[in-house]
């Protein structure tokens, strides 16, 4: 039994060695792509950045499209930092921690929608890219739906608000907001408030 035990504290600390070069290598590829574009991305290069040997990067991410999915995952956590509570929060509150969350990453990381905007302007030419950011979105989508869905239970957002119209308002105000700069943020942040004011039935 304690050899088993054994066994399974160690699978667990390699869970989690793996998992953590898993995003370290994540996270040099979204550098990468910030600085040189998604055209400058390279595995090579990825696998000197995060201290690996290039064949042993494919144990981690196959290719370039398991690499821009770890990119996009790398992302959403970034963008749920610090939202441990949000199981006690309101669907409104969740909402509005969405969108300051978004806010935030403008004004002290904006390279992350120059990521963003490459992996999407690379999905029109590459459908496994393509399938990895539909796949994102469809996730994204279905998060602003079950928070609408529960805001409109609990009285946070207008009873006959249609969620998945409104979702797909969300992201596509959302994917379309120009973050470049300090008057684009403060212009982001009043469409955000807008949008929130009509999601509550501007009550």
């Amino acid at each position: 039994m304690i050899a088993s035990g054994e066994n399974r504290t160690t699978a667990s600390q390699a869970s989690h060695q793996s998992k953590g070069r898993s995003k370290e290598i994540a996270r040099a590829a979204y550098h990468a792509i910030a600085e040189k574009g998604f055209e400058g991305l390279r595995m090579r290069e990825i696998a000197a950045r995060a201290g690996l040997n290039h064949s042993t990067l494919h144990y981690y991410y196959a290719g370039k499209e398991a690499l821009i999915a770890g990119v996009m995952a790398y992302m959403v956590e970034e963008l749920s930092l610090g939202r441990d509570n949000a199981a006690s929060e309101s669907p409104r509150e969740q909402l509005a921690a969405h969108f300051s969350a978004l806010l935030h990453q403008a004004r002290e990381h904006p390279e992350m929608f120059v990521v963003l905007a490459e992996i999407h302007g690379r999905s029109a030419r590459d459908p496994g890219i393509r399938a990895v950011m539909s796949r994102n979105e469809r996730a994204w989508k279905k998060f602003i739906t079950d928070i609408l869905s529960a805001g409109i239970r609990c009285g946070d957002f207008a009873p006959g608000l249609d969620v998945d119209v409104a979702a797909e308002a969300v992201v596509a105000l959302i994917r379309g907001l120009n973050f470049g700069n300090s008057g684009s943020i403060r212009r982001a942040e009043c469409a955000l408030a807008l949008l929130m004011r009509w999601l509550e039935g501007a009550r």
